[in-house]
């Protein structure tokens, strides 16, 4: 995705697409690590004229989750990780290696059927913990 597209989807969302948040966002749309804050601030920090500070870092994800730009991923406590894929879908994260991959959401059964009408859901989102293998 050329930076021309990122600063159309940051403008889009009502984000000025200033150069510290084209470049993070553009990170984030090309990675499927699922990165926390201190990743995203080591794989940018060399982008752009200016060091980025850690506190930009953190203040950039924060507008770009309310925009809907990305989203936050919650898989182990204490760390938040960052995903631009925004669709509905779930996690799996592998005990070993620490990697996180997404997984469809029509791979999952609709619990909200399930539940009946007893409770409201509203949204859901699925964590799944194992191994992968080769």
């Amino acid at each position: 995705m050329a930076r021309s597209e990122i600063e159309k989807i940051l403008l889009a969302k009502g984000v000025k697409a200033t150069p510290q948040r084209v470049v993070i966002a553009d990170y984030l749309m090309h990675t499927e690590s699922h990165p926390t804050a201190d990743e995203i601030l080591e794989a940018t920090s060399n982008k752009l004229p200016v060091a980025l500070s850690r506190a930009t870092v953190y203040n950039t994800l924060n507008t770009l989750v309310e925009a809907g730009v990305i989203q936050e991923v919650f898989t182990d406590p204490g760390a938040t990780r960052y995903d631009a894929n925004i669709t509905d879908h779930h996690h799996f994260v592998d005990v070993k290696s620490g990697k996180i991959m997404d997984i469809p959401k029509d791979l999952v059964p609709v619990l909200q059927e399930k539940l009946g009408e007893k409770y409201k859901v509203h949204s859901y989102k699925v964590t799944f913990y194992g191994e992968m293998k080769d």
